[in-house]
């Protein structure tokens, strides 16, 4: 999987989401279709990445109001990063349909064990939902670069995944990602898909 990032001038509140590539999520364990369509498109700016979730929603659970909290128990998107494209330190920012944060620093051994450090904050992030009509909304994240250890150029790739968990009306939770990994564990960097970024 990869999904060619351009770049964009200005801040996010300018950015023309029309005009970029979108992707949609499906089932993480087998890739077929997801109940709810959910796109996802990135691009990226001198200073930050910046990220549009846009959610089908016929049922919303989020309850959560504390940042760090354990929001992936309920409704959710999410992205993790791996700049380094390694599979061994990667970042994960999790937003709920309140607009509530769950930012953190993973650490990956690649034999399935993971240290989660939530104690990292992300420096500058951005995030936002929009309330766009009855049984949508969308969630845009602004995420600096100087939350990873180098700044991209044209030409630079990063490892990724997108995801999104959601719950439905009889309490079923969903499962669903850019890039399918065969397991509802999402910290499976051998399938994170790329991004690539280009002018």
């Amino acid at each position: 999987m990869r999904y060619v990032c351009r770049k964009v001038e200005g801040p996010i509140e300018s950015v023309k989401w029309d005009g970029l590539e979108a992707v949609s999520l499906v089932q993480v364990v087998n890739g077929e279709a997801a109940r709810l369509q959910t796109s996802v498109k990135v691009c990226w700016s001198e200073d930050a990445l910046m990220v549009r979730f846009d959610c089908e929603d016929d049922h919303r659970v989020a309850t959560m109001t504390e940042r760090d909290a354990p929001l992936y128990q309920e409704d959710v998107v999410e992205i993790f990063l791996d700049a380094a494209g390694e599979g061994r330190q990667y970042r994960e920012f999790v937003i709920s349909p309140r607009n509530i944060v769950y930012d953190a620093s993973i650490g990956n051994d690649g034999e399935g064990n993971i240290d989660i450090n939530v104690g990292w904050n992300a420096e500058g992030l951005r995030t936002s939902i929009i309330e766009e009509e009855a049984g949508a909304w969308a969630c845009e994240l602004y995420i600096p670069f100087i939350n990873f250890d180098a700044a991209p150029a044209a030409g630079t790739e990063w490892r990724s995944n997108m995801y999104r968990i959601d719950d439905d009306k009889e309490g079923n939770r969903h499962f669903w990602s850019w890039s399918p990994i065969g397991s509802v564990h999402f910290h499976l960097p051998k399938h994170f898909g790329t991004l690539v970024f280009a002018e």
